[in-house]
């Protein structure tokens, strides 16, 4: 059964820097390469994802803060991340991001006109290559929207503080610290539902009514400050390329992994054969979360199916909890995504084990 996994939390420290080294074109092992040029106005570094696979689903995926002459970021290609850490050799005047495919740009506009002898002064441990369990950063955001989702769940927005920039990876995690504890050990994760750009994330949040971190988090008002960490828990999309046939089981805010997952798989062309099935399990028509968005999708997508089921409303729909009633039509050999509370999860690998599927072709999200 392939799982997610949530790993051990991992502190980043700053390194110390090296003096200016020139260079262009350096290979950094089989997997990136790093190159860079410049005009009189703008210095632009590239990182280049490799891969000697062929028909892969390239997605490139960044994190890090940029400043006047200060560069940390991770760049995350397919299973692993690449460090940029270096000390720009002048002052900014502001940047672009370029992502696409397996390749990461950033354009850095010059504050004054001029060729720079290079891009500044690389870290020991910049342009290296770590696994993507690692590197956990903690950063600070601030809430710009806290909207009703439903009567228990609230849609919150999110801006990056600090220059801190993020296109975090599919169905990664933000962990948000309780604000009472000042040594940023208690935390929880919620599931990063969707990226509006390099700046800005939502989250949706519900709430419970003993859960303190849900209240915290569903209690927040725009301009009002939290504390953050990420990103784990992400998923390789050419685990998805593989199958043809995707069926998504989620039950209340466990839709949260799978809108941006259902969205890349209505835009990407990769994904052009691909038919997907989501059963959205909620107790009533009223909890349904997003269903304007994700019938908005499913006009996108013409091989997504969305079928709904209620535990706790008759209607002329599928009713009940899950059951193998509810995955008759679906073959064995089909790719499971699930993504819900524990006895739900339970209940669906109990479901589908009965049906004959597999493990490995049972994916568990959790948070």
């Amino acid at each position: 059964m392939a799982h997610c996994e949530v790993p051990v939390k991992t502190s980043l420290t700053v390194p110390q820097l090296q003096p200016p080294v020139s260079h262009r074109v350096i290979p950094v092992g089989t997997e990136f390469t790093f190159d860079s040029y410049q005009t009189e106005r703008c210095f632009t570094l590239i990182v280049y994802g490799k891969t000697t696979l062929t028909n892969q689903v390239k997605s490139c995926f960044f994190y890090g803060m940029i400043n006047k002459k200060a560069l940390k970021v991770f760049v995350h290609c397919i299973d692993k991340k690449f460090l940029l850490d270096l000390s720009l050799y002048s002052d900014l005047q502001k940047f672009d991001i370029r992502s696409s495919n397996l390749k990461f740009e950033i354009v850095i506009h010059k504050q004054l006109e001029a060729i720079w002898p290079s891009e500044g002064a690389h870290s020991s441990q910049s342009k290296t290559i770590s696994e993507n369990s690692n590197n956990l950063v903690v950063f600070e955001v601030i809430c710009t929207e806290n909207i009703e989702a439903t009567h228990d769940t609230r849609l919150l927005t999110f801006r990056y503080l600090h220059d801190f920039h993020a296109l975090p990876p599919m169905g990664s995690h933000v962990f948000v610290f309780n604000p009472d504890d000042k040594s940023l050990v208690d935390k929880k994760p919620y599931t990063v539902y969707n990226v509006i750009d390099h700046s800005t994330f939502q989250l949706l949040v519900k709430k419970y009514e003993k859960g303190i971190m849900s209240t915290y988090v569903c209690s927040l008002q725009a301009n009002q400050t939290a504390q953050m960490q990420g990103f784990d828990h992400f998923i390789d999309l050419n685990v998805l390329h593989k199958n043809k046939n995707i069926i998504i089981l989620a039950a209340g805010t466990g839709i949260t992994p799978f809108y941006r997952i259902i969205k890349e798989l209505s835009r990407n062309k990769h994904f052009t054969d691909h038919s997907c099935s989501l059963i959205f399990f909620n107790k009533t028509q009223s909890d349904i979360l997003e269903k304007e968005k994700l019938e908005e999708l499913q006009s996108q997508m013409k091989k997504l199916e969305i079928i709904h089921v209620l535990s706790q409303e008759n209607w002329d729909g599928l009713t009940g909890h899950i059951e193998l009633s509810h995955l008759t039509k679906f073959s064995p050999k089909s790719l499971y995504l699930t993504c819900g509370p524990k006895m739900f999860m339970k209940k669906s690998v109990e479901v589908l084990s009965s049906k004959g599927v597999l493990g490995s072709n049972i994916i568990e999200f959790s948070g």
